[in-house]
């Protein structure tokens, strides 16, 4: 039975995403576009998603934290019960009507995923993952894939926006394209990460990610059987940087290459 938290993270996420399909009918210019620091987008869609979803969470839960993108929260993870939300992830995607972009929620409670949540408004799938009680899709259960090689697989991989991520990121896609044709850049980590743990894709390699794009899926792919980690192989936090989310059996060799190609800038 699903808890309170995940129900009400649901319904938040499902009232986030009726928003965003709302405002994915308009023009670039209706969707009111800025631009932050490192050039990363931002819309409308996005203040109001963000919004919505932290007045349904701050109404159900008082007490806890929120650590928003789009929004100022208690940087307290690890210390207290805290929601870390991404209203729009894949915002580039969305602003240019490529239909790739899910709002994520997850619960940390002492700094472990409890419950994850990524809704994917353009076709209608939610998933849904707790710790301990495994990952559904639509509510049917999700497991990952079996391949254990990585020539013939399918990788994702993302980056963010620094120069630092794109140095190291190219180092290592380089090394990875030589073992694979089947490489994809899908523009929103949650897409990527929910794609590992339904069994669409067997690894996706995540350069500079923030918690925000990242703590619902990865709660997905463990409870759907895979593993994740750093690119040293270490257990992944929330204070990563660097992320490895695969079905398991293909991990250790895609670790291989990670820590070959990680040197000092």
């Amino acid at each position: 039975m699903m808890s309170k938290a995940a129900k009400v993270a649901v319904a938040a996420a499902k009232e986030a995403g009726g928003i965003l399909m709302s405002a994915y009918a308009g023009t670039t210019k209706e969707m009111g576009v800025e631009f932050k620091k490192f050039r990363e987008p931002v819309s409308i869609a996005d203040f109001a998603s963000n919004d919505a979803i932290i007045r349904r969470l701050s109404k159900a839960f008082p007490d806890d934290a929120i650590l928003s993108e789009e929004s100022n929260g208690a940087e307290t993870i690890g210390t207290k019960t805290v929601w870390v939300i991404d209203p729009l992830d894949g915002t580039s995607n969305f602003i240019n009507h490529i239909p790739l972009f899910a709002v994520t929620i997850a619960r940390l409670e002492n700094g472990v995923p409890t419950v994850g949540i990524i809704y994917d408004p353009v076709h209608e799938e939610l998933y849904v993952a707790e710790k301990g009680q495994g990952a559904t899709l639509n509510g049917k259960p999700m497991r990952t894939s079996i391949r254990d090689v990585t020539r013939g697989a399918m990788l994702f991989a993302g980056r963010g926006y620094r120069d630092h991520d794109r140095i190291k990121h190219g180092k290592i896609i380089y090394t990875l394209e030589r073992r694979t044709p089947y490489f994809r850049r899908l523009g929103s980590a949650a897409i990527m990460l929910l794609s590992v743990a339904a069994g669409r894709a067997d690894a996706v390699i995540l350069t500079g990610s923030k918690p925000w794009d990242t703590v619902a899926g990865v709660l997905l792919v463990e409870e759907a059987g895979g593993r994740v980690t750093d690119y040293l192989g270490k257990k992944w936090t929330h204070r990563s940087e660097d992320m490895i989310a695969s079905n398991g059996p293909i991990h250790t060799g895609i670790v291989s290459v990670t820590k070959q190609r990680l040197r000092p800038l």
